[in-house]
């Protein structure tokens, strides 16, 4: 099994108990609505890896093991790939909970149209890098990845504390390492290093986008 979806035994509870707390409460629309986003993200705190396995689909799941083991082989410390990668999987979700939820203003609706555009671009020149040889371009990729993080940073900053935002930054400066991406794309080394990863997260990448979830 890959690693995020272990521990799943023991957290049913606290998402139970959540939900039932919610439907007792008598509360007017607008606050029913507000708890609702609320209590998600609560319970997507408490037990993300059993909300995990019905949320991430199959190919994301892929590459968000991939990139724990790319994360983990690159900085020797498997701890810090699993909270990159815990922090990774939170933030994705809690995106989706926003959109189902209709949280976004009219503004913020043009920032998550502007980021999936954008991480739609980075996942496709993600692709060329690894198909044509000697192509990628460090500074290019770095700045696109910013490019989404920054988007995402403000698409979610009114929803989501302050230190959440933190774990952003974590997350961003892990993602836009220069030497990971460059022993990624070490094209001479394609059996043994980093770079043997590629060819996983650049199909799962591929199916995405085929299925227009990117």
């Amino acid at each position: 099994k890959q690693w995020y979806q272990r521990r799943v035994r023991g957290h049913d509870s606290a998402g139970e108990d959540d939900l039932e707390e919610e439907e007792e409460l008598e509360l007017d629309t607008k606050q029913k609505h507000s708890l609702t986003i609320r209590v998600q993200k609560k319970i997507l705190g408490k037990t993300f890896t059993k909300t995990l396995i019905g949320l991430i689909d199959e190919d994301t799941g892929i590459i968000l093991n991939t990139l724990y083991q790319l994360i983990k082989e690159h900085t020797g410390q498997a701890d810090k790939a699993k909270k990159i990668i815990k922090y990774l999987i939170r933030f994705l979700i809690k995106v989706g909970v926003f959109f189902k939820n209709n949280a976004f203003n009219d503004a913020e609706m043009i920032l998550f149209s502007e980021f999936k555009a954008k991480y739609r671009t980075t996942a496709l020149t993600f692709i060329s890098f690894s198909e044509v040889n000697y192509t990628y371009d460090r500074e290019l990729l770095v700045d696109y990845f910013g490019c989404v993080f920054d988007l995402l940073r403000n698409l979610i900053k009114r929803h989501i504390s302050p230190k959440s935002l933190d774990r952003l930054d974590v997350v961003q400066e892990v993602m836009k390492d220069g030497t990971l991406l460059d022993a990624l794309f070490d094209y001479d080394d394609i059996e043994t290093g980093l770079s043997r990863h590629l060819s996983v997260i650049c199909c799962k990448l591929k199916n995405l986008i085929d299925d227009e979830k990117i």
